[in-house]
């Protein structure tokens, strides 16, 4: 078998891109290739050692993780030198892989990725790689305020928010504090966008009277509401108030034209676009199959320089949903089930090298679970005071409180279990009832024991090779597998040096 690495570098102060070619023997792609007549230099020594996970260690849910692993080039020569004043972080990384004398159009992908640096000894080149989700690890918001208002005109603030982040929205929110952007003509920013609807604005907590939305926000600094009231301008995520406020001003909000634009799936496609990823590499049929598990409106709003990864984390675990590129460089989603259908790939004692059995990490000491509470309908501002008395009571209630629960329990699991656990999960969903439905999935995905394998085996690089997420049968005559088990793939590291990788199932 022949490796094939191809790595992008920017060579100059201009950004200006060359890629780079290496092979762990020489080889040279044909004259009618893509590219043609491309040289690989025979440097390899380690192809590839990837380790990548959906989640943290041994868990289903939670925080998404950038894989990680290393690519060795020889450099005894000192013939890859010329490579150190280059810049490799973020550029594009692709491993490939193919039989001795084979097309060039016939090696296979196994991993398209990105970079860190390299670093160098006497000896090697490593390549730091990372995969494609790295692109998605920084800021999701890089419009900052100018703060330079000429008041009482502008709507860029002045030197107190000066380079803080404008406010995004995705969704359906409640009880908001947007972001006061003119002092003189009381105008706050909701979103650095459109949006769809403003539900209310509040004073300490009491309904203000909408008057009338306008097209711009120049027409909005041009025209004062009546007494008492507010306008907006829908189109640039701006509202307008005509006296100073008596205490803190909120509001609802909804962005997205219809309900069908604020679900996970395409809130998800939406902050991955904004956050760097091209719209070639969205899998469409992942955006639609995950609409149809779980269509529910959520929402996020905002304000600080949170990473792309941590705000698609808290839409995603909302419905138990995951996100992140698979080894071709595919952005892909789905949810998180138990494994079910045909397996991907049959794991057995011909090609198992070592297992483990390890608890799961999703509950407490990886015990079934009896309850679940799923927290919906976040409050952004939780107000315990400083409200108007004409605030109902039930309307205090619902403001003292972060957010509102639903819940799903089958106390008959503690018969089996006697300490089965809770589950809390925060989800940003809007409605009870679809976080009474999330509850009651959750319970059912963890209130069944589940097993947890470390499974070491041989690849065969003639088949398609793993990747997380995929079903794998386990069968062995042991554990209790003798009849096989289905398991999902939550984690993999690949050493391509040695043809191993270590699978973390789930099941």
């Amino acid at each position: 078998m022949i490796y094939l690495v191809e790595i992008t570098a920017a060579i100059d102060a201009a950004g200006t891109t060359e890629v780079f070619r290496y092979s762990s023997q020489n080889f040279t792609t044909g004259p009618s290739d893509t590219p043609p007549n491309a040289y690989y230099d025979a440097r390899i020594v380690n192809p590839a050692s990837i380790s990548r996970n959906m989640f943290s260690n041994g868990t289903t849910s939670g925080a998404s993780r950038v894989g990680y692993g290393a690519v060795e080039l020889s450099n005894v020569d000192g013939g890859l030198d010329y490579l150190l004043p280059y810049s490799f972080d973020g550029r594009s990384l692709v491993i490939k892989i193919g039989t001795e004398g084979a097309a060039f159009s016939t090696f296979t992908t196994i991993l398209n990725g990105t970079m860190e640096q390299v670093e160098f000894t006497f000896a090697k080149a490593t390549i730091l790689v990372r995969d494609k989700l790295a692109i998605l690890d920084k800021p999701l918001q890089t419009t900052l305020y100018a703060g330079n208002n000429s008041l009482p005109a502008g709507v860029e603030g002045v030197a107190d928010i000066a380079k803080k982040p404008k406010p995004l929205l995705f969704g359906q929110v409640f009880n908001i504090q947007p972001i006061m952007v003119n002092s003189s003509k009381l105008i706050y920013q909701i979103n650095d966008g459109a949006i769809a609807a403003i539900g209310n604005v509040y004073d300490r907590g009491v309904a203000l009277v909408f008057e009338a939305d306008v097209a711009t926000n120049a027409l909005l600094q041009a025209t004062a509401p009546s007494a008492g009231k507010y306008r907006t301008c829908l189109a640039e995520g701006f509202i307008r108030l005509t006296t100073v406020p008596s205490g803190l001003i909120t509001c609802d909000a909804t962005q997205g034209a219809a309900a069908g634009n604020r679900t996970v799936a395409q809130i998800l496609k939406a902050i991955a676009l904004k956050g760097g990823v091209s719209a070639g590499d969205i899998v469409a049929g992942d955006v639609t199959a995950l609409d149809t598990l779980n269509s529910a409106v959520v929402g996020v709003w905002l304000e600080s320089t949170e990473t792309s990864i941590n705000v698609m984390d808290q839409i995603a675990i909302s419905i138990g949903a995951y996100y992140g590129f698979d080894a071709t460089g595919l952005f892909g989603m789905g949810r998180f089930d138990a494994p079910t259908g045909a397996a991907n790939i049959e794991i057995y004692a011909g090609n198992i090298l070592s297992i483990e059995h390890n608890r799961t990490n999703d509950t407490d000491k990886g015990i079934a679970a009896y309850r679940v509470k799923v927290n919906y309908q976040k409050n952004y501002t939780v107000q315990y005071s400083d409200l108007a008395g004409a605030v109902a009571d039930d309307r205090r209630n619902v403001l003292a409180q972060p957010s509102l629960t639903a819940s799903s329990e089958d106390t008959a699991i503690k018969n089996q279990y006697s300490l089965a656990v809770e589950i809390t999960r925060d989800a940003l969903l809007i409605t009870q009832a679809s976080a009474a439905t999330e509850a009651a999935r959750v319970l059912a995905l963890y209130k069944a024991r589940r097993d947890l394998y470390t499974v070491r085996i041989a690849l065969d690089l003639s088949e398609t090779l793993p990747d997380l997420v995929n079903v794998a049968n386990l069968t062995l005559n042991r554990f209790g597998l003798n009849g096989g088990k289905l398991f999902k793939i939550i984690g993999i590291e690949s050493d391509y040096s040695t043809n191993r990788a270590t699978l973390t199932l789930w099941g």
